[in-house]
């Protein structure tokens, strides 16, 4: 072992020798160094490239390639009421064909109902702020209750968006009794808004054929068709006790027991999931205690004046707190970490392993 750290301290230095030189090394190029040059044939290649993703010079910038995971490998999204709403902004380019005006450039918020699948949209007016965000979230509660008679919006997840964040929305939440769950950009939380946003915006596109060509004009319409449509789960339908299928639209108190029983049913993954899994049986890659930070993946909806960082991790640093496991769509056991912002342990998480990245403590 001592060899190992001896031999990779040798590398790292002339690393940092070719960085200070104004020629950084490739990964390749280290490794044919460490081999050819060195002669560390003993040295592993997977210890190369973790001593030099942790390199000051690479830490940030290093490629972090998501796993490609096989069929249904995400984690299950699940609830057992209606209330339990995934909330997002989504918005529409600036396009040559029809100009969105500025009073619609700040786009539409979208809160989709975690069981039922029903999708509650109010289109933002002229800005993004926390007045606006209340405002619309005011309209999207209207609708739930209108939807919904007997029951209230119970909580309410929303990526980090400024605006959210802020006290007026907060203390706006709290009044209502609902609760908040703020969230980072992880594929599996925010899928289900994401994938509504691309959805709609799809929608819109068939729609455009009829001329309107205004998307604030024909969104709700939209919506209320994909509210109507069949839900289906691994390409299974589900058919209410008269024989007819479940659509959002349908689902509500009376029925959603039966709902539940027949989605557990079609995914006995939504059932599963209800129990602990012994972290003894899953391999992890990392353990308790590790620094580490999230890959930044291309999840945001924005489309509008925002451009992409060029570096590879977030710049919060957070330490596994705790090994999970949780039982994926396609009944295996999947490693999952909860992880606490070392500056900030109100900030928690849970992550997938390929959404974590290791790293140092500056």
């Amino acid at each position: 072992m001592s060899e190992k750290k001896d031999r990779l301290k040798v590398l790292m230095n002339w690393v940092t020798e070719q960085v200070e030189r104004n020629n950084p090394p490739r990964f390749s190029d280290v490794i044919e160094y460490a081999y050819r040059n060195l002669g560390f044939i003993g040295l592993p290649k997977s210890a190369i490239v973790r001593a030099l993703r942790l390199h000051p010079a690479y830490l940030m910038s290093a490629p972090q390639k998501l796993k490609n995971k096989r069929w249904n490998k995400n984690r299950p999204i699940i609830a057992k009421n209606l209330g339990y709403l995934h909330g997002d902004i989504g918005f529409f380019a600036v396009t040559r064909d029809y100009e969105t005006p500025k009073r619609f450039r700040s786009g539409f918020l979208i809160c989709k109902d975690i069981l039922s699948r029903y999708t509650y949209i109010s289109v933002l007016d002229t800005t993004r702020d926390a007045a606006s965000m209340v405002k619309a979230l005011t309209s999207i509660f209207a609708q739930f209750q209108k939807q919904n008679p007997t029951l209230q919006v119970r909580s309410l997840a929303f990526d980090k968006e400024r605006s959210v964040m802020g006290n007026l929305v907060q203390n706006f939440l709290k009044e209502n009794q609902v609760s908040f769950h703020p969230f980072q950009n992880t594929k599996s939380k925010s899928k289900m808004a994401e994938g509504e946003i691309r959805i709609i915006r799809n929608q819109i596109r068939k729609m455009r054929y009829n001329k309107e060509q205004r998307w604030w004009r024909i969104i709700d319409q939209a919506v209320a068709s994909l509210n109507q449509q069949p839900i289906r789960l691994n390409n299974k339908f589900i058919k209410m006790k008269n024989g007819q299928y479940y659509t959002p639209a349908n689902v509500n108190e009376d029925n959603v027991q039966d709902f539940i029983s027949k989605i557990e049913k079609a995914v006995p993954a939504y059932y599963f999931n209800q129990f602990m899994v012994n972290p003894n049986l899953v391999n992890y890659k990392f353990q308790v205690g590790t620094f580490v930070r999230q890959k930044l993946i291309a999840s945001s909806s924005a489309v509008i004046g925002e451009k992409r960082s060029d570096i590879a991790l977030g710049n919060t640093i957070f330490v596994i707190k705790k090994l999970m496991a949780y039982v994926s769509k396609a009944l295996t056991v999947e490693p999952l970490y909860l992880v606490e912002n070392i500056n900030n342990s109100q900030d928690q998480e849970a992550f997938d392993e390929d959404e974590i990245a290791e790293t140092t403590v500056e």
